[in-house]
């Protein structure tokens, strides 16, 4: 079976399309995710090595370690500090940062996870990063 692209992708739940983030001219985004990251969560971000620092997969994995350090410990403010910050990262992402976002961050924190803590932390994302997760995981689905 055969899955579109266009509706697989966290962009989707954005009311974006794959044109509209790949508009010529248009900013590379990632660079904004490591400044955005230390500005909203230092704490996150100190995780990081400085040589690493600015690398967007080794942030969204620090970011994704943070979140599920924080669902384990049941510390929901935090955990709603994260999502907050993914779900304002979503606005001004381009597609590469899209993806990233929905494998390293969103599918590999909740997918076939059911814990009650994981459950909590699922009424707590904002609507959009909720969608978005929910067409991820009926790709990975429909893609079994």
């Amino acid at each position: 079976m055969e899955i579109e692209a266009e509706r697989t992708g966290t962009w989707l739940a954005y009311g974006k399309s794959l044109s509209s983030l790949a508009e010529p001219g248009s900013v590379d985004s990632k660079p904004r995710f490591a400044d955005y990251l230390a500005a909203q969560l230092p704490d996150v971000a100190a995780t990081i090595e400085k040589k690493d620092f600015g690398v967007v997969h080794i942030g969204v994995d620090a970011l994704k370690q943070a979140t599920h350090a924080a669902i384990l410990k049941s510390d929901w403010s935090s955990v709603s500090a994260h999502f907050a910050l993914v779900d304002s990262v979503l606005e001004f992402a381009d597609a590469e940062l899209h993806d990233m976002i929905a494998t390293r961050y969103l599918i590999s924190l909740f997918y076939n996870k059911s814990s009650l803590n994981y459950a909590k932390a699922r009424m707590l994302m904002p609507k959009r990063i909720a969608k978005a997760l929910e067409i991820i995981e009926r790709h990975y689905e429909e893609s079994a």
